[in-house]
């Protein structure tokens, strides 16, 4: 097997392993959604049964979307890259390492989204996520790593690594006023995601 033919089968076995975790939490997540339980077993009962369970809806959407989200940006990097080092491997790792915890703060918040604590560590650990996602996308820059050509995307898509990052502090500092405010930029994050990836405007 040459250099080249080696450093491509490495690379595809992490984007193979990674891709694993991320279905493997994205599918975790509907486990906490789960049926109304009522007794007795009437119309009105499984109706007020289902609303109830409206904060786990909320939940799994928005930590699917987030996941997804981060799914979407982590195979753009590894689109662009033509081979992987130690540095790559470990970034990637802690990385993905909040990627397969992600169902518990969900299903923490979906329980408690009443409380500070709950919502803040569900932000707290989106905006660790984020973090990491942007230090491994900022690794990833490295010249000997990215395939001819795909610096410049790389540079260019490691801005949206900052809107994690962004909704997850402005949820956080919204949870702490009241916890139902965090909603607000959690479920405004593709608008804040839209505006940070907007380009500026020549002058």
């Amino acid at each position: 097997m040459t250099d080249k033919s080696h450093d491509r089968f490495q690379l595809e076995r992490l984007a193979f392993f990674s891709d694993a975790v991320f279905a493997i939490a994205i599918t975790l997540l509907i486990i906490e959604v789960h049926l109304p339980v009522t007794t007795p077993e009437t119309e009105q009962g499984i109706a007020q049964g289902l609303a109830d369970l409206i904060p786990q809806y909320i939940g799994f959407f928005v930590s699917f979307f987030v996941i997804g989200r981060f799914w979407i940006g982590h195979h753009r990097v590894f689109g662009r890259l033509q081979s992987v080092d130690d540095g790559l491997i470990w970034r990637n790792m802690l990385f993905l390492m909040t990627i397969a915890f992600m169902p518990f703060p969900t299903a923490l918040v979906s329980h408690y989204v009443s409380t500070r604590v709950a919502v803040g560590v569900y932000a707290g650990w989106l905006t660790l996520a984020g973090v990491l996602n942007l230090l491994l996308e900022r690794y990833a820059m490295k010249g000997p790593l990215a395939a001819p050509g795909g610096l410049d995307d790389l540079r260019r898509w490691a801005r949206a690594g900052w809107a994690p990052i962004i909704v997850g502090v402005l949820a956080f500092g919204f949870a702490m006023v009241s916890p139902h405010l965090a909603l607000i930029p959690l479920l405004s994050s593709p608008i804040i995601t839209a505006l940070v990836n907007r380009k500026p405007k020549a002058v």
